[in-house]
Formats: C-alpha cells, sequence, structure tokens
C-alpha cells in the first residue's frame, strides 16, 4: 500500500507544471523554477527535534555518520570523533489552504545545514554561530564544520515547484576500495491533498556536457523523517598519513531505503544536468512508473 501512495502524491505533485488551476487566494500562484541556484540554508539555532517551533513543519532527514568501513585503524581516534560531530539534516515547511473547499497543500520551504548535539539535542549551527549558541568547538571542529559548511555551497538546486524540489550534492563515493566524487541526486515532494512529503534519492557518475550517467540501476525510496545511519569507508593512506584529508572518507553506499529500478521512461532524463519543462514532466512520469511497476512485482511476490 505504501508504494500506490508515492505513486499518487508523485503524480499529483505534478499537475500544476504548465496546465492552469483554480487557486485560492493565499495559495501560490504554480511555478516552475528550472534556474541552477544554491540550496536554501537552515537558520542557526534551530532544534531539530523541536522543528515546528521554529517554522518547520517536517523533518526529512537528519544523517548520523560513523566510520565504519576500510582502513578505520589507520586514522586517529579523534577523526571518528570529528567525523560523527556534526549531522547533515534537511527541513521541510509544508502549509496549506482551501481550494475549492478542499484543503490542498504545497511545499513552502527546504533548507540544508548541520547540526550537532546538544544537551541532548541536534541544533543548526554554523562555526560563526557556535558560540553564541553554546557550542565549545577548538580550531579543529571549527575547521570541520567549515569544510562540512563549504559542501552546502556545492549542494545545487536545478528544478523547484510550488510541490516539489530536486537538487544535487557532490558526494564521494566508495567504489570497490577506492573513493571518487560523484553526484548525490535528491527529490523531495509533496501530496497536494494530504501533505504528506515523498523522499528519493540516486547516484550519478561523470557523463556528457548536457548529462551524467546513471550509476547504479536503481534510486533509493526514504520514509520521511529519515534517520540515516552513515557508514563511512576510510582508505589506506600513505606512510605519513596519520593526519587523515578530506579525500580518505567516502559514504560507503548511497541511502538505503527501499530500491526502485528506473524505468525506461525515466532513463533519458533522470540524469539530465538541468531540465526544461518537457524533461521535468516526463521525469515525473517516469518515476511514477518506476513505483508502480516497483509495487506490481512487490504484488506478485504476495501470497
Amino acid at each position: 500500500m505504501r508504494y500506490w501512495v508515492a505513486i499518487i502524491l508523485l503524480a499529483l505533485s505534478m499537475r500544476s507544471v504548465g496546465v492552469c488551476q483554480e487557486r485560492a487566494a493565499d495559495f501560490p500562484t504554480p511555478y516552475v523554477q528550472l534556474q541552477s541556484q544554491a540550496m536554501p540554508l537552515l537558520k542557526p539555532g534551530v532544534v531539530v527535534e523541536r522543528h515546528p517551533e521554529f517554522g518547520w513543519s517536517h523533518l526529512v532527514t537528519i544523517i548520523h555518520p560513523r566510520l565504519g568501513a576500510g582502513a578505520v585503524q589507520s586514522v586517529p581516534e579523534f577523526a571518528g570523533r570529528y567525523a560523527s560531530m556534526f549531522k547533515f539534516t534537511i527541513l521541510a515547511n509544508v502549509q496549506q489552504a482551501e481550494v475549492n473547499g478542499a484543503p490542498q497543500y504545497w511545499l513552502d520551504r527546504v533548507g540544508v545545514g548541520f547540526a550537532m548535539d546538544m544537551d541532548g539535542q541536534h541544533k543548526i549551527l554554523t562555526k560563526d554561530s557556535a558560540r553564541d549558541l553554546g557550542a565549545s568547538l577548538g580550531m579543529i571542529e571549527r575547521g570541520v564544520l567549515g569544510g562540512n559548511e563549504d559542501c552546502l555551497k556545492d549542494m545545487v538546486q536545478i528544478a523547484r515547484t510550488e510541490r516539489l524540489v530536486i537538487f544535487d550534492a557532490k558526494t564521494n563515493m566508495t567504489v570497490g576500495q577506492t573513493h571518487k566524487m560523484m553526484i548525490l541526486r535528491h527529490l523531495i515532494w509533496v501530496s497536494p491533498n494530504t501533505g504528506t512529503l515523498g523522499f528519493l534519492v540516486w547516484l550519478l557518475d561523470k557523463g556528457s556536457e548536457s548529462s551524467y550517467q546513471l550509476a547504479e540501476p536503481h534510486m533509493q525510496l526514504l520514509p520521511a523523517g529519515f534517520q540515516e545511519d552513515r557508514v563511512i569507508h576510510v582508505s589506506e593512506g600513505g606512510l605519513f598519513s596519520r593526519i587523515p584529508t578530506p579525500d580518505r572518507f567516502a559514504l560507503l553506499t548511497v541511502p538505503q531505503g527501499t530500491a526502485v529500478p528506473f524505468a525506461a521512461e525515466l532513463r533519458p532524463v533522470a540524469a539530465l544536468k538541468a531540465f526544461d519543462r518537457e524533461d521535468l514532466k516526463q521525469l515525473v512520469n517516469g518515476i511514477t512508473v518506476s513505483l508502480a511497476e516497483m509495487q506490481a512485482r512487490f504484488a506478485q511476490r504476495e501470497p
């Protein structure tokens, strides 16, 4: 059942692309933004566990990284502590208004940032705001957090409508025993009728001037509020490598949820570096077909 829910939510989220809708005065005008831009950042001080108090209706995901594969013993103990200290977080705010007497929902905002465990709660912070927020960070911790903030600058929103967002993040991935910089694509959408969030990610590799290439045969469908146990792979260093460099750390796998193979309709557009309106409509239609095909396979396995 949950797969059919995801299919319906995604199909409905694209009704406004190229279609004029009657709307309430406080419902946003349907729009499509296809210019690349930086992802909005979460304001320092937001407490993840109490996000509604700060104007965010949904936790999309918070990532709990840890060194857990490869040459973990080759790096000093403090490296593992710093690797786990700051947790990538995505929050979303969904709003609603009545349209023709029924509630309709839209994706008002999506923000990204890094949170730190402070007194049993995860608080969004930056290296410049840490002291004012009560975080005692030394020079190394501030450097690690600053490096994480630089990674946020590389996250690029490539498509946005009033009901979905697609953004890319540069990601160091484990390929065999080596590390390779790749792209992790994120799609977050909201059901117009229920306000429920959907969340998909998939991995992309280098390709042509206009398109990456699919790095895996499937996407991952993740639940809203996903608490990811992110295992970090450590590569072997040289003889004088006790002080590890960032390139020695990489994701072991993409976030793991329910694997969704790419449908034939989706493959031509899933790895595009930029979209026009028709590309975006084909992308969403292709994902809808992918989810439906996955549901059909699950149904065949049921007794």
